[in-house]
């Protein structure tokens, strides 16, 4: 009940959490070009191996039969030149990308080149500068979202390998159970086995059965001192497996509430994930 509680009120906090949202800047930035506009927004958790590759899906992608521009590296700019992107205008643009990389989030910097200049120059197209703007922040949220998409995939993994590994532990506790009842009827039999070796050395068994004479006190003090080891082995095993099982269950304890963590982790990046606008 406790842990029902403590993973409500977890799951109340993950889903107060607001969602850092992309905005797009324009901004004077330096370019191979010299200090010209350009789009700049911050994007967290993504790489810019990412943001690369979802740039040229979303710029160039392929057509069937038809030759896409390609995009190159040039030193700390990827160009894609003479590139028609309909949303923005209907005449070719050069792009120009520059991606800086910081721990947990990248900048992303897009310069765009007409015939006329670059667009959000002064004296450009407002409605285009928009239109520019609407475009590559669809790119931006795009992309956040598929760095959330992997974070999720990996917090659903991590939760996955937990409740496997309580699964495997559930089975083993099943067997240890399984083992003790055994050494238990062992130990019954054993001690049966003990007390009725116990009376024929005593002689009241040997009277009552009429065995006396066929078998020496010797033998029978052998048979009671090998079944009294016997004995003693299935107390030990016993003991050892109730440690056993006593670890597993506590080990079990200690996932349980790893699961519970994990679930409101998945949760929180489910909640990040279905909140990025």
């Amino acid at each position: 009940m406790k842990s029902f509680i403590t993973f409500f009120f977890l799951l109340a906090f993950v889903h107060s959490i607001a969602q850092q949202p992309i905005e797009v800047n324009l901004e004077q930035r330096p370019t191979s070009f010299g200090i010209q506009p350009g789009f700049e927004m911050i994007v967290p958790q993504a790489t810019s191996g990412e943001a690369i590759d979802l740039w040229k899906e979303t710029i160039t992608p392929k057509k069937f039969l038809k030759k896409t521009p390609k995009m190159k590296k040039i030193k700390d700019e990827w160009w894609v030149n003479s590139v028609v992107i309909s949303e923005i205008s209907s005449m070719p643009l050069n792009v120009i990308t520059q991606i800086s990389s910081f721990p947990g989030h990248i900048y992303v910097r897009i310069f765009l080149q007409s015939e006329g200049g670059f667009i959000g120059s002064p004296g450009s197209s407002e409605t285009t500068t928009q239109a520019a703007e609407h475009y590559i922040r669809n790119y931006g949220v795009q992309l956040y979202r598929l760095a959330v998409e992997k974070e999720l995939q990996e917090e659903e993994r991590k939760l996955q390998a937990l409740e496997n590994n309580l699964k495997r532990l559930k089975r083993k506790n099943k067997s240890y159970d399984e083992a003790i009842s055994d050494v238990m009827q062992d130990k019954a039999s054993l001690d049966m086995d003990a007390k009725f070796q116990n009376d024929l050395l005593n002689n009241d068994g040997r009277n009552q059965l009429g065995v006396i004479g066929q078998t020496s006190d010797e033998d029978l003090s052998k048979q009671l001192k090998l079944t009294q080891k016997e004995m003693k082995k299935a107390e030990k095993a016993e003991k050892r497996l109730n440690r056993k099982m006593s670890k597993n269950v506590k080990d079990q304890r200690d996932i349980s509430n790893e699961i519970e963590k994990q679930k409101v982790k998945v949760e929180e990046v489910k909640n990040k994930l279905d909140n990025i606008r």
